[in-house]
């Protein structure tokens, strides 16, 4: 097969031809579209890197906040502790003094049924002191009779 040289020529000078009018009406409007392409591909990588580095911010505050909170939270739980056991110690405080209170009603009320009960002793010691003097009275006393009146006297007030 013999190659010719004037068909080489057409088809070189043919294609470029076709190369100068393609880039007249389609190359540099290809290229429009792909730098469109490209710009727009930067664009939206560029808003994604932002858009992460907004996301990477927003987790951290809420992050911060959340340790805050937490924190708060403790202080709070811990301020109730505190007031229930100030609570508690006054309550307790409170039930001492009323049982301090109720001790010395007692101890009052003992000493009253001690003093009635002593001058219940005196008012009988003294009736049955009338009433052995009264039989003393009655009969004559010698020394014997004496003793013995005294010791059912005795006697009496001891039981």
């Amino acid at each position: 097969m013999a190659i010719e040289f004037w068909t080489v020529f057409f088809t070189i000078l043919n294609t470029f031809i076709l190369y100068i009018i393609l880039k007249k009406y389609f190359f540099d409007r290809f290229n429009n579209i792909m730098e469109a392409r490209r710009l727009s591909i930067e664009n939206k990588i560029k808003e994604a890197n932002e858009n992460y580095d907004k996301s990477t911010k927003l987790l951290k505050e809420y992050e911060e906040k959340l340790k805050s909170l937490e924190i708060e939270g403790k202080k709070i739980i811990e301020n109730y502790k505190k007031r229930a056991n100030e609570l508690y110690e006054d309550i307790l405080i409170e039930a001492k003094k009323e049982s301090e209170i109720i001790i010395e009603r007692a101890k009052k009320d003992a000493k009253l049924e001690i003093e009635k009960a002593k001058d219940e002793i005196k008012r009988q010691i003294v009736d049955l002191s009338f009433l052995a003097a009264s039989k003393a009275i009655e009969k004559e006393l010698d020394y014997t009779t004496h003793h013995r009146l005294i010791m059912d006297f005795i006697d009496k007030v001891g039981s």
